[in-house]
């Protein structure tokens, strides 16, 4: 069977293709009729599915990741695409190219690992290479840290994209260093190195993307304080204010309370930290918003919780001059 993506569907056409369940609602309608709720999904994209009158028992016989066959017809609800499910069924793993199902960075992640590591090696604080040596050479979190997304949805949300976004922080922090005096070094890079080291436990990404049970209890903030904390304790006489100010940049990334953070940022690389982050989470966010809802008769996407607002995806400028001389 010839796979169809999802970021092709057209209206009118009817799909029959085996795509990853991301999430799956059993309800009734007004008339009291049940009915299933799926979002599915490829590595281009979601979509929302309805199969009407539908059977308990069809609902629970697949759970959340697993791959199911489904043949339907495109609809449009509100600008985007809706499956109207006609039949469903589970489909095993071994009969599935997962490929076609989990988004990735489209860069190398060796050469991003690789170039990762070169820039942390730059450090010249003894204590702050030490723990990242530390943290860095273990093999299973540097797995890990190379795999996961950043986000399961807003931005970066493929495999790799953790590793994509905090290299791109790192970049933007060397920018930022080469435009102002007064800022530590080695304090700033090591701190955006760290910053979101919680997300390899925050995340579950074996096939599609959502937040651990920690995840959701604790957060990536608080569990990569306590990483960091843990491993600044096995190095001796670590300096107990260097100590405080990585932990302190890494609680306050985030910027305000509302948004996360433990803490606002009171030093100069906290505040720096959390201007880039921000920066390069909504550049990627955009990104990936107006790929994802991309509506080619308007030049608007529908509403982003992210930004609040439609967002206007046109990029091309017109030339006036050039018009008028043509």
């Amino acid at each position: 069977m010839r796979h169809r993506f999802v970021k092709d569907f057209k209206e009118g056409e009817f799909i029959e293709s085996l795509y990853l369940v991301r999430q799956k609602f059993f309800d009734v309608t007004k008339n009291g009729k049940p009915y299933i709720s799926l979002e599915v999904s490829d590595k281009t994209g979601m979509v929302a599915c309805r199969m009407w009158e539908a059977e308990k028992r069809l609902f629970d016989s697949f759970n959340v990741d697993d791959f199911v066959k489904v043949k339907g017809k495109i609809e449009i609800y509100r600008k985007y695409p809706q499956l109207n499910l006609d039949s469903l069924e589970k489909v095993e793993d071994s009969s599935v190219d997962t490929t076609l199902f989990i988004p990735t960075v489209d860069k190398n992640r060796e050469t991003l690992l690789k170039t990762f590591l070169l820039e942390i090696d730059h450090v010249k604080n003894n204590y702050l290479k030490t723990l990242l040596n530390n943290i860095f050479s273990n093999k299973e979190l540097i797995s890990k840290f190379a795999s996961a997304p950043a986000a399961t949805d807003f931005h970066h949300p493929y495999i790799g994209g953790l590793l994509e976004h905090t290299l791109s922080c790192i970049e933007l922090a060397k920018l930022v260093m080469s435009k102002y005096s007064g800022i530590d070094e080695d304090l700033l890079i090591s701190s955006t190195a760290l910053h979101d080291i919680g997300k390899i436990e925050e995340l579950s990404y074996n096939r599609s993307f959502y937040y651990t049970d920690k995840g959701r209890l604790i957060g990536h903030i608080v569990i990569g304080l306590n990483m960091v904390e843990k491993e600044i304790s096995k190095i001796s006489s670590f300096p107990e204010q260097l100590k405080n100010l990585i932990l302190h940049i890494i609680l306050s990334h985030h910027g305000e309370q509302e948004w996360g953070s433990p803490k606002r940022p009171m030093c100069l690389e906290a505040v720096l930290l959390h201007h880039i982050d921000n920066l390069d989470a909504k550049i990627n966010g955009f990104k990936q918003f107006t790929n994802t809802y991309n509506d080619p008769s308007s030049n608007w996407t529908k509403h982003s919780k992210m930004f609040r607002e439609f967002l206007y995806k046109r990029t091309e400028v017109v030339n006036e001059e050039k018009e008028e001389k043509s």
